[in-house]
């Protein structure tokens, strides 16, 4: 598919050079659509959905495999929330959709009940990955002990479907990289939303992880995410998304985000990295590909 740029102009205190960023539809392997639709209203949703149905049906008229096409990954992170988003958007082919425990105060009411639920709807053949879980001792809604008890559990629950491991890690990089090292690398884990820097982006890749930048990359102060980021690129580790509705990279700091707005932080990482645009989406398209919607059409290559 071809990507027609347009200017993005520098955001307000952004600290970073004009970049030009995409105007058609980009892969992002982690949004939540339920809340984009509470922050935007079902106009917003229906826009987001719409563009990239329409570029679908583009691309198809020409033909275009359909592992070159963007997609959307829905990600979740509430007991049973996977089923009701299926009959949703389930016939939707640019989506895909996850299954996964957030260390919420909602999970640790009865963690072996919603640990039993997530069983099932792992089982589901629409469920590409589990997550997103994982330690967050930011917002602490449980103790350390519990939430280390939840995260394991729900890794060894990935390792056993063979499914991608999808972790939320804010202020709990020792014991986040504890529990993903018990992997060996046996399955694909993604950092989602990495927010630390080299040092841990180093440990992180050397037990088998990849990372996955969002529109903080792009914020004033974030270098450490940038060096993080060239860390990640030496070894083709790294993978782009929205968290959506938040993070929406600059100058949208602040506004609720979709994946419409992630040409921002794919041309923003391509700046950073010194690459083409078109060769730094292309890589990141594949290695979508392969760990989201492995053995469709087209897949391969060497992302």
């Amino acid at each position: 598919m071809t990507i027609n740029d347009k200017n993005l102009a520098e955001g307000e205190g952004s600290g970073h050079p004009a970049v030009s960023a995409p105007s058609s539809p980009l892969t992002d392997t982690h949004a939540h659509l339920g809340h984009i639709e509470q922050r935007l209203g079902p106009e917003g949703l229906e826009n987001l959905l719409e563009t990239y149905r329409a570029a679908w049906a583009a691309a198809k008229s020409e033909k275009t495999p359909t592992a070159r096409l963007p997609f959307i990954v829905d990600i979740g992170t509430r007991p049973g929330d996977l089923l009701p988003r299926l009959d949703r958007f389930g016939s939707l082919p640019y989506l895909r959709f996850s299954a996964g425990l957030w260390p919420g105060r909602e999970v640790f009411a009865d963690p072996k009940a919603c640990l039993e639920q997530l069983a099932a709807d792992l089982r589901h053949d629409s469920c590409c990955a589990l997550g997103e879980c994982g330690l967050d001792y930011f917002h602490m809604e449980a103790e350390r002990e519990r939430q280390l008890a939840l995260f394991e559990a729900q890794a060894a629950l990935a390792q056993a479907r063979n499914l991608p491991l999808i972790v939320h890690s804010r202020d709990a990089f020792q014991d986040s990289l504890g529990v993903v090292s018990t992997l060996g690398g046996r399955i694909p884990v993604i950092l989602h939303c990495f927010s630390y820097g080299p040092r841990e982006a180093e440990a992180f890749l050397a037990a088998g992880c990849l990372l996955s930048f969002a529109g903080n990359l792009t914020y004033r102060r974030a270098e450490p995410l940038s060096e993080a980021l060239r860390v990640a690129a030496k070894g083709k580790a790294f993978l782009v998304e929205t968290d959506s509705p938040y993070m929406n990279p600059m100058p949208g700091r602040g506004k609720a985000s979709t994946p419409l707005d992630i040409g921002r932080t794919y041309a923003y990482a391509a700046s950073a990295l010194g690459q083409e645009l078109s060769e730094l989406v292309k890589a990141v398209q594949e290695r979508s590909v392969k760990i989201f919607r492995p053995g469709i059409e087209g897949a391969g290559g060497q992302g």
